[in-house]
């Protein structure tokens, strides 16, 4: 699937990665395995509920996610966050 990245997203990405080589990997590991596919096992896709409900998220690391819409055009990532900001 094609990976659309929205300019918030890449704006907290880099704020998140900063210094953080080991949570560049992790992050780079998962986005590649979700061009793959959207229910890759590893990935724990799950949809939000409440305020963003047309939103999924994918598991990164601990309690960190990649929050994202599916579109026409592909996955449009739209947030790295932790899992209680949502």
């Amino acid at each position: 699937m094609k990976l659309i990245y929205s300019n918030y997203f890449r704006k907290r990405l880099a704020k998140r990665l900063k210094n953080d080589s080991k949570l560049r990997s992790q992050v780079s590991k998962q986005l590649k395995l979700l061009e793959f596919g959207f229910d890759y096992p590893s990935l724990k896709t799950h949809k939000l509920k409440g305020s963003h409900t047309n939103e999924y998220a994918i598991w990164i690391t601990g309690d960190l996610r990649i929050t994202l819409v599916l579109v026409k055009e592909g996955l449009l990532l739209t947030d790295i966050i932790k899992h209680d900001e949502y």
